[in-house]
C-alpha cells in the first residue's frame, strides 16, 4: 500500500503541474491577445505624425539621398536636367512652399506623388529651395 500512495501523489503532483502551466500559459496568451488587439486599435505612428511640429523631422532626412533615388533620373544627378528641367537654381525663382506644391501635385511631364511621405517632401523642397 505504502508504494501505491507515493505513485498516487506523483500522478497528482503531474497533474498539479499540468494545471500550473497550462494557468500560466493561459495568462501569457491573454496578455498576448491583448496586446495584439492594442497595436490593431491603436498602431505606431510614423513619419510625419510621430515627429511633431515645427518642422523638425526634416531635420534627420537626407534629401539629397532621397533626390537621388527618386528624382536624378529625369533631374540629373548634379540637378542638370535630363529629361526634366535643370535644378541647378531652382531656389532662385521657387520657394520651398512652391517646390513642396509640384512635388506633390506635379507640373508638365513630373507626375504628382513621386514622394510620398510629407517630411521627405518637405526636406527635398528645402534642400532645393537653398539651390541659388
Amino acid at each position: 500500500m505504502a508504494g501505491s500512495n507515493k505513485k498516487d501523489m506523483n500522478q497528482n503532483d503531474v497533474i498539479d503541474s499540468a494545471k500550473a502551466f497550462f494557468t500560466s500559459f493561459g495568462i501569457l496568451f491573454l496578455v498576448f491577445l491583448i496586446a495584439l488587439v492594442g497595436s490593431i486599435i491603436f498602431p505606431p505612428k510614423h513619419g510625419e505624425e510621430a515627429a511633431g511640429p515645427g518642422g523638425a523631422p526634416t531635420a534627420n532626412i537626407d534629401a539629397a539621398a532621397i533626390f537621388k533615388q527618386n528624382c536624378a533620373s529625369c533631374h540629373g544627378q548634379n540637378l542638370e536636367g535630363i529629361v526634366g528641367p535643370n535644378l541647378t537654381k531652382v531656389g532662385a525663382t521657387h520657394s520651398a512652399e512652391d517646390i513642396q506644391k509640384i512635388i506633390k501635385e506635379g507640373k508638365g511631364g513630373m507626375p504628382p506623388g513621386l514622394l510620398k511621405k510629407n517630411p521627405e517632401i518637405q526636406a527635398v523642397a528645402q534642400w532645393l529651395s537653398e539651390h541659388k
